[in-house]
């Protein structure tokens, strides 16, 4: 084992042992909370490092960059696309993953739908900052979204994700992952056809202690784990 391995050995130690206690001060059971290891520029040997170390989930925003790096990791772990993905991307995108976070409209939804998406867990992208950089539905239009891809595509929907407003202002993260939390149970009572609430993916290694507190049942996590990007 490297210094570059040892090193992921205790950041994965420290990060899970962060999960842990968040779940514990919010009530939650001890594993409840899915940590997907985020390889973005890491080359395959993390990802296989990750997995020997119980990090079972791996998520990369590149279709092409996912393209050769995962046929070179031996075994099972199951694979999430974080990234914008693009209309032309979507049939790659759909081989090689098993959950898109980054469902941001109906359009992509509709492209998801004609190429086939079994047994794919597809999350709904909410932008709850507001802020202009960031891509999703706005919030007010979830229901109606969600409603209107269903109905037209038939296509089943497992969840909804955001990304945190960029600032480090507390008070602003939690407003945003309550936000995504109360539109999660609402969706989740609406009773709509096709919409089932089973996945809630916020937080990343700057809030990700925030967003288990607010209810997340998926953490997006990078450098935390594997350090600085190379």
């Amino acid at each position: 084992m490297n210094v570059k391995t040892f090193s992921i050995v205790d950041n994965i130690q420290r990060t899970l042992d962060r999960v842990r206690a968040a779940e514990q001060r919010s009530g939650r059971e001890s594993g409840e909370v899915r940590v997907i290891g985020i390889t973005k520029t890491f080359g395959s040997e993390t990802i296989r490092d990750a997995i020997s170390l119980g990090i079972t989930e791996i998520g990369e925003n590149r279709v092409q960059e996912a393209a050769w790096k995962f046929p070179e990791v031996e075994g099972e772990f199951k694979k999430h696309f974080v990234g914008h993905l693009q209309t032309n991307k979507v049939k790659k995108a759909l081989e090689l993953f098993d959950v898109i976070h980054s469902v941001d409209s109906l359009k992509i939804a509709s492209k998801i739908a004609n190429q086939g998406a079994d047994r794919k867990e597809l999350l709904l992208e909410v932008n709850t900052s507001g802020e202009s950089t960031k891509l999703g539905v706005d919030p007010d239009s979830v229901l109606d979204v969600l409603s209107e891809i269903s109905e037209t595509t038939g296509l089943n929907m497992s969840g909804l994700m955001t990304i945190g407003p960029h600032t480090d202002n507390e008070d602003e993260i939690r407003a945003a992952f309550k936000l995504l939390k109360q539109l999660y149970d609402e969706v989740a009572k609406s009773g709509m056809d096709g919409i089932e609430m089973s996945g809630l993916s916020m937080g990343m290694t700057n809030d990700f202690e925030i967003a288990i507190e607010e209810g997340a049942t998926m953490v997006r996590i990078g450098r935390a784990l594997f350090g600085e990007r190379v």
